[in-house]
């Protein structure tokens, strides 16, 4: 356990762990008695103890006050239960004191409590400075190995890894189910400062249709990995929402599966033709052979000459990409007050655009009037339009070679 502390300490880029606490609480003899319980130490001594430890690169440090140095990793707040030298109650405001000065200095700390009722104190103390606290007697022989864990376990985590099930992994983050878990992760990650709190991020998904089913932290690392797993029944659940059809088992989703292997196949043969009329405004879906009719062969006589006309038929689809303009004017008149509104709506435009568009007016919005006018313009072709239309293109491809053809609609 002490060389994993000391490497922690390392690992943090600081080279001491601090002793503070009131004055005539121990500090002293507990920083001997830790140093000697972690590794082999040389003392400097004076006004206050300094332990250079024998896994070199990290120290113990004894402060009169919290006034802590810029290399401190972790501390140590020594604090007395009262049954010796000074009474509790005078004892408490430098207690607090300290605490106020480490977490100023953003130092992960633990709090020994020495003296002989100390244990009946712990409690009270973990759950006021929200630390791990623990009964020492450090006149006598004591096991520090329990402070040592704790000190590990005080150490600031450097990284959180979350593991979720490899099909969430495809979904977007704007799904409901990865925005939950986001919003989670979010929300706790911020409450989540050293190893000892890494069990939060297992209380945020105690309840939900997503739960941490495995956890590791290493201290040392500072390194928290979580392995994250839906309830039964979620995948179908989420997949359902995902397809917009109600998938609720293998069944389902068999049949769904073969549903979409039509239209994909459909999909694939005009995916070609849609990107090309997205991009240059004219697409062609050209026939395969499968999709040909071949004709018998037709004999041809011609001046006494004879010959043989093969012909092939097929269907092609032509898709033009067409520009279609709508206008809504919700203000017009010569009064200064449509000149007033009209400002306002250009105005309001510019604050924000998206706003002005959903705006109502006579039970419709800005959006809804310009989509109106676009459905109107584009069920105005009649269907004898449309064939002429069509039997100029057929014409065009089967005859045209550069002349101008007149369609007349």
């Amino acid at each position: 356990m002490s060389n994993e502390l000391l490497e922690g300490i390392r690992r943090s880029g600081k080279s001491e762990i601090a002793v503070v606490g009131p004055k005539g609480c121990g500090k002293t003899t507990f920083a001997r008695a830790f140093a000697g319980s972690l590794a082999g130490a040389a003392f400097a001594e004076g006004e206050s103890v300094r332990a250079e430890l024998a896994e070199g690169g990290v120290c113990i440090a004894e402060y009169a006050s919290a006034e802590l140095s810029q290399n401190c990793g972790c501390a140590v707040l020594v604090t007395s239960d009262g049954s010796f030298g000074r009474p509790r109650g005078e004892v408490i405001p430098e207690e607090e004191a300290a605490v106020r000065s480490l977490r100023a200095c953003g130092v992960a700390f633990v709090i020994v409590v020495n003296g002989a009722a100390g244990s009946e104190l712990c409690g009270a103390l973990e759950e006021k400075y929200g630390c791990a606290a623990f009964a020492v007697n450090c006149a006598g022989e004591s096991d520090y190995s329990a402070v040592e864990e704790g000190m590990l376990f005080s150490l600031p985590v450097a990284s959180l890894e979350i593991d979720l099930p490899e099909w969430m992994c495809v979904l977007p983050a704007e799904s409901k189910i990865i925005s939950e878990i986001l919003e989670k992760v979010r929300a706790v990650s911020p409450k989540i400062c050293c190893a000892r709190d890494c069990s939060l991020m297992e209380s945020a998904f105690a309840e939900g249709n997503v739960y941490c089913e495995a956890s590791e932290v290493n201290p040392v690392s500072g390194c928290a990995h979580y392995s994250f797993a839906a309830k039964e029944g979620m995948f179908y659940s989420v997949l359902s929402e995902e397809c917009g059809a109600e998938i609720t088992d293998d069944l389902r989703l068999m049949a769904y599966m073969h549903s979409l292997k039509d239209a994909k196949k459909f999909y694939d043969k005009f995916r070609g033709a849609l990107a090309s009329a997205e991009e240059s405004g004219y697409g062609v879906v050209y026939p395969k052979e499968e999709d040909m009719v071949l004709q018998p062969p037709e004999l041809v006589q011609r001046g006494g000459r004879t010959s043989v006309k093969l012909k092939a038929d097929a269907s092609s689809y032509h898709l033009i990409k067409i520009d279609v303009h709508s206008e809504v004017c919700p203000v017009s008149g010569e009064s200064a007050r449509s000149e007033e509104i009209a400002r306002g709506i250009v105005e309001s435009y510019e604050k924000d655009p998206e706003a002005l568009w959903n705006t109502d007016m006579f039970g419709k919005t800005f959006k809804d009037m310009v989509r109106g006018g676009l459905d109107e313009k584009l069920g105005n072709m009649p269907e004898d339009a449309r064939g002429k239309l069509r039997k100029a293109v057929t014409r065009i491809v089967n005859e045209g070679k550069g002349g101008v053809i007149c369609i007349l609609l």
